[in-house]
């Protein structure tokens, strides 16, 4: 592999001493990240590789959500340049892929400029990422301005699709209308059914959504709503909180709040010998169970996908995560990431070539395979049908229990640890 660029940041740092002032300077050299080969691509060529440019969040507040994504990508490339790379019909023949990747350092300003660098200086054929709705916004603009198709991955935010962006199209799991649909099909059908359902939410908007979609799903369903308690992020002491709980006697405690933030949470829950059929978290990680322990034992939760759970290209999948030593229970965050590639790489093989423009018209509403499920894009780019799957906490282990037909074990009801 090559160096794909330095980055030289000069700092100008002046001294002033007595009626001396000097000048020094300081001049640093980053480099940026390697790249699978030097890619200048020609769109539309046929005797060239297919460049995909993409940006992850190796640094910065973001890189604790990316683990191993850039040997993740390559091992991506790897896998589809094993079976002769991507089917090009006007070719005649498949094109290898590459990838350009640099480290947005977590920051919108950084990402555009390395998108625009991306269209300009390394002449990428196609975008794939970034990440986060806060960098996704700013850099949508920047497709739109080389009308450069680009398939977003964890971009969730819908408004930003609402802007009448033509060129722009994500692949966020799961979608907060979506969120927890699997899970209250399965909760429908279990014997003794739950009658009734008590929410605490985390003070963050995703958050928030989820509960407010979800209740009334709940309702719907023939569920007693008991309550709907919101708490502050970086709340230490729950037990005022808990006393009411436990005095309501919910058959279903729903905890809608990202993980760190429902560590005390949960410890308390178990310290004050809370029962119920099931305690549900909409953030049930690998890193919440590294904080927690056994507390989790029987918890349900949500995942976009999970090894095991057999699909278009789950195989391919599957292989690429171990390989790259990427575990979806601890970067609950990397299928999105994943299914923008997958995406990306059927819409060419749709337009049969190398054209922007072909594979923009074959993204527009388009139905892509994924090994959870099919991505249908609506005319705004955004993902129709982009859900989770459930599982639950087996004797240490997630276990995908619901929907039983992809099912890897069979769900426990009521919880026994939760009784």
């Amino acid at each position: 592999m090559t160096r794909a660029a330095v980055l030289v940041l000069v700092f100008i740092v002046w001294r002033s001493d007595m009626n001396l002032k000097k000048c020094t300077l300081a001049v640093f050299a980053s480099s940026l990240l390697f790249v699978s080969a030097q890619a200048v691509s020609k769109v539309g060529s046929c005797n060239d590789p297919i460049v995909f440019g993409t940006t992850i969040s190796e640094s910065g507040a973001f890189s604790t959500l990316t683990d191993n994504w850039s040997k993740m990508t390559e091992e991506f490339a790897k896998e589809i340049n094993a079976s002769g790379g991507i089917e090009v019909k006007s070719c005649g023949k498949k094109l290898p892929l590459k990838f350009v990747i640099y480290d947005d350092q977590s920051i919108p300003s950084t990402a555009v400029s390395l998108y625009e660098r991306l269209a300009t200086v390394d002449k990428v054929d196609f975008f794939v990422g970034p990440d986060w709705s806060s960098i996704g916004n700013p850099v949508a603009a920047i497709a739109e301005k080389h009308k450069i198709p680009m398939v977003a991955g964890n971009v969730a935010t819908l408004s930003i699709y609402q802007h009448g962006y033509k060129y722009l199209f994500g692949t966020p799991y799961p979608e907060v209308p979506l969120w927890s649909e699997r899970y209250f099909d399965m909760i429908s059908k279990m014997t003794p059914k739950p009658k009734s359902i008590y929410f605490i939410t985390q003070d963050n908007p995703v958050m928030r959504a989820i509960t407010d979609t979800w209740s009334k799903k709940a309702e719907e369903q023939g569920l007693k709503v008991l309550s709907k308690v919101v708490f502050p992020s970086g709340l230490m002491d729950f037990t005022g909180m808990l006393a009411k709980v436990r005095a309501a006697k919910p058959d279903i405690l729903y905890i809608s709040s990202f993980d760190g933030a429902s560590v005390p949470l949960v410890q308390q829950i178990r310290q004050l010998g809370i029962h119920a059929m099931d305690v549900h978290h909409t953030m049930l990680t690998g890193s919440l169970y590294r904080q927690v322990g056994k507390d989790i034992e029987g918890m349900t939760g949500e995942l976009p996908w999970y090894p095991g759970v057999k699909g278009d290209y789950s195989d391919l999948v599957e292989s690429v995560l171990k390989r790259s030593k990427v575990d979806m229970f601890d970067d609950i965050f990397t299928f999105a990431r994943v299914a923008s590639y997958l995406v990306m790489v059927q819409a060419i093989e749709k337009a049969g070539v190398v054209d922007r423009e072909a594979v923009r018209q074959a993204l527009y509403k388009g139905t892509f395979k994924s090994p959870a499920g099919n991505i249908v894009f609506s005319d705004n780019g955004f993902p129709e049908t982009n859900g989770a799957f459930t599982l639950q906490m087996q004797h240490g282990k997630p276990v995908v229990v619901w929907p039983s037909s992809v099912a890897t074990g069979k769900v426990i009801w009521p919880s026994p640890t939760w009784q």
